[in-house]
């Protein structure tokens, strides 16, 4: 089998094709949870949940008692289901991982195992999962069902956004329901939390880009890029209100200084992308950004050629020396945040 999409697995569940084994993993943490929940309900009622459902963590998983519960037989009900939950691969001893392996590929008729990953961290980086958890991914593929929960790219969440608000007899424009799910990261936990927020508010009128930055909540990788370009535009004020508004969030300077330095890499891709007359999808695919990052990387295009070249490498080569110092000469996150300062006004200073 082919990994399916969350839409397709939604129908083949609907219309009763029901696997033996599930696998769900990905970034939207939020809407896989959701359905994991439902799946569960589905296909054991509450009313049968005492005999019929096994729930096992992933991080410390009795092989021996899962073993068992894969064999038991239902209790006055149709179905077995078991479900593991933030099971790491990398986590697995060989002979664990083969035992596990032969189980699942021996589960019987009237029994779904249901793994499904909501904190361990699977990927070995923002994209591709690590090598043994993609191995495994793969056997449950090919025994089973499995499907990524990814971010929805901006415009796919802006379409989610515009429509809840619909529901709720509110209206948004598209650029701002884009604006909402540039802040959110496209994380859909993120977004339904202001989405209600935002409808209260306003109750059923026009949602604002005033309504949207006097109540939404800006977390810091949302930052990043605006950071990053008002960094190159020396836009002190910006740059130093923002950074005081994160440290009262309790966020750490170097937390804020990595989301700046991922933002100016961007940049510089961008930069030396544009002038080789390469395509914004040609950045997108030679460096395998996920989907909800391909805006950073059409905004980045844009503002780009008002910064010379010279000027954002040597950003950068401040960005990391100051990275190094928060590194190596650590006393305290106030002491911190002033080294950030020091090194951000460097920037800004610069002439080229």
């Amino acid at each position: 089998m082919s990994l399916l999409s969350p839409a397709l697995l939604g129908k083949q569940i609907r219309e009763n094709n029901i696997s033996r084994l599930y696998y769900f993993f990905g970034h939207d943490v939020t809407t896989l949870e959701a359905f994991t929940n439902k799946l569960v309900k589905k296909l054991c009622p509450q009313e049968s949940q005492t005999m019929n459902l096994h729930r096992f963590d992933g991080k410390k998983l009795d092989i021996p008692s899962f073993a068992d519960a894969c064999q038991a037989l239902p209790m006055f009900a149709d179905r077995v289901v078991i479900t593991v939950n933030d099971l790491n691969m990398d986590s697995v001893n060989k002979d664990d991982g083969d035992s596990l392996r032969k189980i699942l590929k021996s589960l019987e008729d009237g029994t779904t195992v249901i793994i499904y990953a909501t904190a361990a961290e699977l990927y070995k980086n923002k994209k591709s999962l690590t090598d043994k958890n993609k191995r495994f991914c793969d056997f449950c593929d090919k025994n089973g069902c499995a499907c990524e929960f990814a971010l929805k790219s901006t415009p796919e969440m802006g379409k989610f956004i515009a429509g809840e608000f619909s529901k709720l007899g509110c209206s948004i424009s598209k650029n701002n329901a884009e604006y909402i799910a540039e802040l959110c990261l496209c994380s859909t936990g993120f977004v339904k939390q202001e989405i209600k927020k935002l409808s209260d508010y306003a109750q059923k009128r026009e949602i604002t880009r005033e309504d949207i930055d006097l109540l939404c909540i800006r977390h810091v990788e949302s930052d990043g890029y605006s950071l990053a370009v008002n960094v190159l535009r020396s836009r002190a004020g910006l740059v130093f209100n923002r950074l005081s508004e994160l440290s009262m969030q309790n966020y750490e300077p170097f937390e804020i200084l990595g989301i700046i330095s991922f933002s100016m890499t961007d940049m510089y891709r961008a930069k030396l992308a544009r002038s080789s007359g390469l395509s914004v999808s040609k950045v997108v695919e030679d460096f395998d950004y996920p989907r909800n990052r391909e805006f950073a990387v059409r905004n980045m295009f844009n503002d780009c050629a008002n910064f010379s070249l010279e000027r954002i490498t040597r950003t950068i080569a401040i960005l990391s020396d100051t990275d190094l110092t928060l590194k190596t000469h650590s006393s305290g996150k106030a002491s911190d945040m002033l080294t950030l300062e020091q090194g951000l006004a460097k920037c800004m200073a610069l002439r080229c």
